[in-house]
């Protein structure tokens, strides 16, 4: 009677998970994206241009003279040096900024916020 005991008490506390209890747990789990900051001077600016399927696209040189090509999007942040927000012909070649982009799981880096810098 004991051991008819221990093993209810133990199955009624023990949390029993199924297929929904996983997808629901599995759906309130952060996204886990790595963020990288990159700080470079801006080599070009394209505008979306939907005639020709193009999307906004800023072109960074960092201090190893890497290009990185980083897709803005609609979402985006835009700041200048005073940490003002900005409309995006503000960005110009020649001007040192600090990107923090995401790279998607097809490899796009994708902007989350451009800041201007002095």
């Amino acid at each position: 009677m004991k051991i008819v005991f221990l093993i209810l008490s133990f199955l009624l506390s023990s949390p029993v998970r199924g297929a929904a209890d996983d997808l629901a747990m599995a759906a309130t789990v952060p996204d886990q994206t790595t963020h990288i900051v990159l700080l470079g001077v801006v080599k070009s600016v394209s505008n979306a241009d939907p005639v020709k399927g193009t999307a906004s696209e800023i072109v960074v040189i960092d201090s190893s003279r890497k290009i990185n090509r980083i897709l803005v999007t609609s979402t985006t942040t835009l700041w200048d040096d005073q940490a003002k927000a900005i409309m995006s012909d503000k960005i110009v070649p020649r001007r040192h900024v600090k990107v923090v982009y995401e790279t998607s799981p097809e490899g796009v880096n994708i902007a989350q916020s451009i800041k201007l810098l002095k």
